[in-house]
This record gives C-alpha cells, sequence and structure tokens, in this order.
C-alpha cells in the first residue's frame, strides 16, 4: 500500500493570484469595514442608551418616552446600516448618514425642549423657597439659568455637529462602497457577503 503524498493540489484550490486578489480586496475594504465597525459600536451603544433613558422614563415626562424610542430606532437603523456596509452594499452608507441627520434633530429637539422645560419651571426655584435675602436669591436665579442655558446649549452644538460629522463621515462610504463592488471581480463580493 502506498503512503499518500502531499501535492500541489493540497494547498487549496485558489491559485497565487486568486490569494492576491483576495488580499488587495481586504485592503481596499479596510475604510469600509471600519465604518460598519464604527456603525457597530454606535447602534450598541445607542440600544444601551434607549433602554436606559426607557428605564427610567416613568420617572419622568413624555420626552423621556420619546428620546428612548427615537434612540431605539436610530439603534436598530445604525446596526442594519452597518450590515449593509459589512455586506457591501452602497445603501448601508445612505441609511447610517440619514440615521445621523436623524439622531442630530432629536437631539437637538430634546435640548431645546429641555431648555423651554427649565426656564419656564426653574428646578431651583421649585426646590429653593427662598433664602430671605434678595441678593442671594436674584444670584441662584441668575446663576441657576446661566447654568441651564450653558448645559442645554451645549448639548444642542454637541448634538448637532458630533452626529452632523459622522453623517458626512458614513455618506462618503457609499462612493467607496461603489468603486470597491466595481473593482472587484464577483466571486471574492460573494466571499466577502458569506464570511
Amino acid at each position: 500500500m502506498v503512503a499518500a503524498t502531499p501535492n500541489a493540489d493540497a494547498a487549496g484550490p485558489l491559485s497565487a493570484e486568486h490569494l492576491n486578489q483576495v488580499s488587495d480586496a481586504r485592503r481596499r475594504a479596510k475604510k469600509i469595514l471600519r465604518a460598519a465597525g464604527v456603525a457597530w459600536f454606535s447602534g450598541w451603544s445607542m440600544a444601551v442608551f434607549a433602554v436606559l433613558t426607557l428605564a427610567f422614563a416613568f420617572l419622568s415626562d413624555w420626552s423621556a418616552w420619546a428620546i428612548g424610542i427615537g434612540l431605539g430606532a436610530c439603534a436598530a437603523n445604525e446596526l442594519r446600516g452597518g450590515a449593509m456596509l459589512r455586506r457591501m452594499d452602497p445603501r448601508g452608507a445612505r441609511v447610517l448618514g440619514w440615521n445621523q441627520v436623524f439622531l442630530a434633530v432629536l437631539i437637538v429637539a430634546y435640548a431645546i425642549w429641555s431648555l423651554y422645560s427649565a426656564i419656564h419651571n426653574p428646578p431651583m426655584a421649585t426646590l429653593m423657597q427662598g433664602t430671605g435675602d434678595p441678593q442671594l436669591d436674584a444670584m441662584v436665579k441668575e446663576l441657576s439659568t446661566v447654568v441651564t442655558w450653558a448645559l442645554y446649549g451645549t448639548m444642542a452644538v454637541v448634538g448637532l455637529v458630533v452626529p452632523g460629522l459622522t453623517a458626512m463621515y458614513y455618506f462618503t462610504r457609499r462612493a467607496l462602497v461603489t468603486a470597491f463592488r466595481r473593482e472587484t471581480p464577483t466571486w471574492i463580493l460573494e466571499l466577502m457577503r458569506r464570511g
């Protein structure tokens, strides 16, 4: 009986050229897959905040429910768009970009609503009956107003800038995915989708 000896076919069905094509495709896909990773992290982060917001919404007003539900929808869309990018679907970039625009609108609307609520129902005034010193009471009221404006103003600006820049980042991935699909052999695209 003759023992089986390894031959050239034992290395696998792919030639050196095929392996080079796969390696090149992986290198070109890095920016796209990085964006999919950002979406994965962002989506799960939003999901955690949505659950926490909804868990404590019964202690708050209707705005907490709206924010929790909105964050949950954003989380689902972020995860869906990231999965589309991993499958090299160019629509994923658009889904992610518009999702960030919606997130920005949600954050800014919450900041404006919270600012309006705080100004028309100052929490410090309801917690503190007054010290009896008009100057101190005026100073506390002024400080409360400044802190309220600073807090919700900062929230609105950050809520506009960060999702806005992230939306631009995602929108630019569409061209990368389109170019990747055009320049990559179909069998490699299928391999990446399955892998």
